[in-house]
């Protein structure tokens, strides 16, 4: 990937393809004979990255008291 947005992807359209894309993976390292652990780890540290970041992008990264009004 060249870093550039295909046309109308949004960060949370390309946090979602992502953290789908992580969960076929480590499902198909766990279903192998002898799973690679330290490929599952790091494949889901980087799926509960992505996970956060969603959150984030959704206002929840913040107690709902600390954050602004709206309205």
């Amino acid at each position: 990937m060249d870093g550039s947005l295909a046309p109308g992807m949004s960060l949370m359209g390309r946090l979602v393809d992502r953290l789908a894309d992580l969960e076929r993976l480590i499902a198909a390292e766990r279903s192998r004979g002898v799973p690679d652990e330290a490929m599952i780890r790091r494949l889901t540290r980087e799926r509960l990255l992505a996970r956060d970041r969603m959150a984030a992008l959704e206002g929840c990264g913040m107690p709902r008291w600390a954050r602004p009004e709206q309205g």
